[in-house]
């Protein structure tokens, strides 16, 4: 359970540094910002539309809100994150980009709703789907900015 709590904590924490992405899947160091799109290919053909980018979204949110109260906020970390002030910069930068009326918290249609930066990048014929060559480019964007942070 602990574990689970770490996990769960760290990909709080990870949505703030990629916040149109929000991470499927979170480790002990740095998540892989690229697996958000795998996670959103709901029927595995190999694209990524908006529709599967929201309801990956849905489906994240309900994991995000820890304590089952509607939102994202600082409840929802592990009380060992909550003492850390990195975790609560990052929790604060999520806040800031998604939190459109300015309560101090991530609501379930503000979170699925909110900013698809990155997915916006990534569809550069701008259709409203990831094409498979489209993904292979995110991808390889996404995990060179992970490596270009850690440096």
């Amino acid at each position: 359970m602990r574990r689970n709590q770490l996990k769960l904590g760290a990909l709080l924490l990870a949505c703030a540094t990629t916040v149109s992405a929000c991470m499927p899947l979170a480790t002990r160091h740095r998540p892989d910002a690229a697996k958000v799109f795998e996670a959103a290919d709901a029927n595995h053909d190999g694209t990524v539309t908006r529709a599967e980018l929201i309801a990956a979204r849905a489906d994240r949110f309900s994991k995000l809100d820890r304590n089952g109260d509607g939102y994202i906020d600082s409840g929802d970390l592990p009380k060992r994150l909550r003492r850390r002030q990195k975790a609560s910069d990052r929790l604060s930068t999520l806040i800031a980009q998604f939190d459109k009326d300015g309560d101090g918290r991530i609501s379930r249609d503000e979170f699925v709703n909110g900013p698809t930066r990155a997915f916006d990048r990534a569809d550069t014929n701008h259709d409203g789907v990831l094409s498979a060559d489209e993904l292979k480019r995110a991808k390889a964007a996404l995990r060179g900015e992970y490596s270009d942070a850690m440096q």
